[in-house]
């Protein structure tokens, strides 16, 4: 039997597995206490996200993914906003848009570094990053920007249809190039 599934839902699995894939590195164990739920609410398309820049006091891995790629960004690239929080593989905040089932979009980070992955280099004004496409057996191009030696945020553009994932780098490389400008 043979199950057919919407581009949107394939889509949205592939950059799910995307995801997990270049965030496998993460399992290990860290030392810390670990935290309830968070207890501030939801964001809506009525509330409001940061827009500022994150300063260079806050700890990268501590940085909201959505305040890393504002509306006006999205909105230019043909996304839906706002963008969605969530929480994404191995419990690390990701960030996710739509564009009207052409392309899904997320932004989220990794207790990794880029010595891990193979990759092209890619060049912003900020941060060292490679561009890496179709990783593992799934479609799409992720831009990893190094945040230090083993933390990484990640920008990923999966296609919602059979486009070739290479064909998504220009748009991962539109969002890398906000979310570089926005890292401190």
């Amino acid at each position: 039997m043979i199950l057919k599934a919407s581009p949107v839902k394939l889509g949205l699995a592939a950059v799910g597995c995307m995801t997990l894939a270049v965030l496998a590195g993460c399992s290990q164990k860290e030392p810390g206490v670990a935290t309830g739920p968070s207890t501030e609410p939801e964001q809506t398309s009525t509330s409001k996200r940061p827009t500022s820049t994150p300063s260079s006091g806050v700890a990268g891995d501590k940085i909201d993914p959505c305040s890393l790629f504002p509306d006006a960004d999205a909105e230019r690239l043909g996304l839906s906003t706002p963008g969605k929080a969530r929480t994404g593989n191995f419990g690390i905040p990701e960030c996710r848009w739509t564009a009207s089932g052409k392309f899904i979009a997320a932004v989220s980070s990794a207790n990794n570094g880029l010595a891990k992955f193979k990759g092209e280099p890619v060049t912003l004004p900020k941060h060292k990053a490679l561009q890496i496409v179709d990783l593992a057996e799934f479609r799409g191009c992720s831009i990893a920007l190094e945040m230090s030696a083993d933390l990484i945020y990640v920008a990923n553009v999966s296609p919602a249809d059979n486009t070739p994932g290479a064909q998504m780098c220009p748009h991962a490389l539109e969002i890398a190039k906000v979310v570089d400008s926005k890292l401190p």
